[in-house]
């Protein structure tokens, strides 16, 4: 027969707990492509800045822009990775210490 805190210990896992590593996450990448301004800057990619109107103006400010856009595009890319990758150790840690035990005692 199962006892039934190893029971209460997958629901608190993958229940409880899961969604708190999952609005942990969510709020950091969140906060990070806030931080970045990535949307702002792809939205107001042909508005020039600082209200110049030149063409120079214009011209640089699509650059900055762009540039802008592509670089917190990679640094948006190297927090995700990593934050999918501890939702995904997080789901599969309890299954590997489960089949080390079998291995180890079994």
């Amino acid at each position: 027969m199962i006892k039934k805190y190893l029971i209460n210990f997958w629901v608190w896992w993958y229940g409880a707990r899961l969604r708190e590593v999952l609005q942990s996450v969510y709020s950091f990448w969140s906060l990070t492509l806030a931080n970045l301004n990535i949307l702002a800057m792809l939205s107001n990619l042909f508005v020039p800045m600082f209200r110049d109107q030149s063409i120079t103006g214009r011209v640089v400010s699509i650059f900055l822009r762009l540039g802008w856009v592509f670089g917190g595009t990679l640094i948006q890319i190297f927090v995700t990775i990593p934050s999918v990758l501890i939702i995904l150790i997080w789901l599969v840690l309890p299954i590997v210490c489960i089949y080390q035990f079998i291995l180890v005692f079994i």
